[in-house]
């Protein structure tokens, strides 16, 4: 039933969003969308089509998570810095780092510059065997080599990456995108919750979907629904699986 997220308490949006498993990895995707299917704005970027109501959950998810994947091109367009908690969830992070790690995915091994260059926050590099050995030098001498996982394939392995990660205690998985990233853990079964805004807004031109990549077969279940000011924010069960 829809709600009318001003009609919601702060408690009730994290009963909704922090009831998650603490024992194994449990994978969020966050996207948002136009109302005719643009997951970006004229201007390249899913920034310019968020929403005031959008903004409150994309801050309140991050407070949930213990890491952050994205995608590095979607890290560069979005220019993407240390996460930092939200001021109003702090108390989410119940004892945890202050703020989530960023964990960029790159096959070229390439990392951004805010990043490469953060003095604060925690960062980890994902990258397969085709990674350019000067910018994965460049990254493992910025982040540290454990801070870098590299696969021998010239692929990610996600569910590989989704497992080093949790052996490194970061169990809550918020992916942030782009496309190419959260179409391929949607077809690898990893994303165990889709959070979907869909903004009020029409686009038009040929802005891509959420999701890029092979074709999808599958369903999700959903779980709530949550409107303000012409913005509905969604959120689907995806743990019946998914095949490609």
């Amino acid at each position: 039933m829809p709600t009318r997220s001003g009609d919601v308490r702060d408690d009730d949006l994290v009963a909704l969003y922090d009831a998650t498993p603490d024992d194994a990895p449990f994978v969020r995707l966050n996207m948002v969308s136009t109302l005719d299917g643009a997951g970006v704005g004229p201007d390249g970027r899913s920034g310019s089509i968020n929403t005031p109501a959008d903004h409150e959950i994309f801050a309140l998810l991050r407070a949930w998570a213990d890491v952050i994947l994205v995608g590095a091109g979607t890290a560069r367009a979005e220019e993407y810095g240390p996460a930092r908690t939200a001021p109003r969830w702090t108390s989410r992070r119940n004892g945890r780092a202050a703020d989530p790690a960023i964990a960029v995915v790159t096959r070229s091994g390439r990392l951004p510059e805010p990043l490469a260059d953060a003095e604060t926050g925690e960062v980890l590099l994902v990258t397969a065997g085709q990674a350019d050995a000067t910018e994965l030098d460049r990254g493992t001498s910025a982040l540290g080599a454990d801070h870098v996982l590299q696969h021998d394939s010239d692929e990610v392995d996600l569910a590989a990456t989704v497992r080093w990660l949790q052996q490194r205690g970061l169990r809550r998985v918020l992916c942030e995108g782009g496309p190419s990233l959260a179409a391929d853990l949607v077809g690898g079964d990893l994303v165990d919750e889709l959070c979907l805004t869909w903004s009020p807004r029409l686009v038009g031109g040929s802005a891509g979907r959420i999701l890029h990549g092979d074709q999808l077969a599958g369903h999700g279940t959903l779980l709530s629904l949550l409107h303000e000011d012409g913005t509905l924010i969604g959120r689907w069960d995806l743990r019946a699986g998914m095949t490609s």
